[in-house]
């Protein structure tokens, strides 16, 4: 399931005063920068780890052992985060790129309280999308038949993008999207033969 990191932040001091909003005022809202990072529970974290290291490309970023409150330098992981891309956000450049972290919901000391079981079809996840760059998508597509692993595809016209979906191995439906018209590409994007 899809979950916040279970942490308390103190908010420092330049963030307690009120900040001027009027609610009705759409352009009053502060942007947000991007996602920082998303959360899954896994029953698996080691296969889960390897799947998206090996699958995807991300790259570990950190580990974390917290079966008790105090994290334990020499546990096994209950949580890792995985990064998924470089980012240029202020955080992103000071270590914290955007993340994928996977949580063993039956050891982490802070996820085994939440959660009676891992259903995914019973989770509030639809699903994980991810965005390829155009000249990679065919080279995803073929790694990831060279794998077993079962794809199906999808054309967005209005959003001049296509994609391709497929779980990871506990089930999570993940998503590659691509936008084709971005190095030129004018033909049905699922034609090999179209240009680039």
């Amino acid at each position: 399931m899809l979950h916040g990191l279970l942490a308390i932040v103190a908010k420092p001091t330049f963030f307690r005063s009120k900040p001027r909003i009027d609610p009705k005022n759409m352009s009053s809202i502060p942007a947000i920068l991007g996602v920082s990072e998303v959360v899954l529970s896994v029953a698996d974290l080691p296969r889960m780890r390897k799947f998206y290291i090996e699958t995807l490309g991300f790259t570990l970023h950190s580990e974390l052992s917290m079966e008790e409150v105090t994290p334990d330098p020499e546990g096994q992981p209950t949580i890792t985060f995985l990064k998924i891309c470089e980012s240029k956000t202020p955080l992103g450049t000071h270590r914290h790129p955007p993340l994928l972290a996977l949580i063993d919901y039956r050891r982490h000391v802070y996820a085994r309280s939440r959660f009676d079981g891992h259903e995914v079809r019973k989770s509030t996840l639809n699903h994980l999308a991810f965005e390829s760059a155009p000249e990679d998508f065919a080279a995803h597509e073929a790694r990831l038949k060279t794998l077993g692993i079962e794809l199906s595809f999808a054309e967005f016209p209005d959003l001049q993008a296509h994609a391709m979906f497929f779980k990871d191995p506990e089930g999570n439906v993940l998503e590659l999207i691509c936008h084709h018209s971005h190095f030129g590409i004018k033909s049905d994007p699922f034609d090999s033969s179209a240009e680039t």
